[in-house]
């Protein structure tokens, strides 16, 4: 195979990947280290998910939410150095869905800062998951790739 030098657009594709990965690994290895609060927050999501899903009653709070982030910073790693990165972000997505239900209930809240902020902070994890089905979804371009 002759050596065809990178694309541009390969190269801003591989650095969507690993922007998309930053936030992953980081956020993902504070809460490995740090799950009690997330576990806390996510007690009355997890409580519902037990009743639909009653295997999880093996798992205390804080294990389940250091599996999240042990798939958070494993699948980000791999997004990152572009392995498998479909697999990798569909993995992202799919964590994504009840990381963001657990952490961001904005319709709970009474209408003030509080649910302004947690809002804004669904509505960046949706952005995250539309940037993460990109990547997941990029197939037509994969057979021309050379860079990454």
């Amino acid at each position: 195979m002759r050596d065809i030098p990178p694309r541009y657009d390969d190269i801003g594709l591989v650095l969507s990947r690993f922007a998309l990965a930053t936030v992953f690994v980081s956020g993902g290895r504070h809460v490995w280290r740090h799950p009690e609060g997330p576990a806390q927050g996510a007690g009355s999501f997890l409580k519902r998910c037990r009743s639909a899903v009653p295997v999880l009653d093996r798992f205390t709070d804080p294990q389940l939410v250091r599996a999240n982030a042990a798939v958070h910073v494993v699948a980000g790693a791999g997004l990152a150095a572009g392995l498998a990165p479909a697999v990798c972000a569909t993995a992202l997505a799919g964590t994504l869905v009840p990381t963001t239900l657990a952490a961001f209930p904005f319709w709970t809240q009474p209408e003030g800062p509080q649910r302004v902020r947690q809002q804004g902070d669904f509505l960046k994890n949706l952005a995250l998951a539309g940037g993460l089905l990109a990547v997941a979804l990029d197939r037509g371009r994969r057979s021309r790739r050379t860079f990454g």
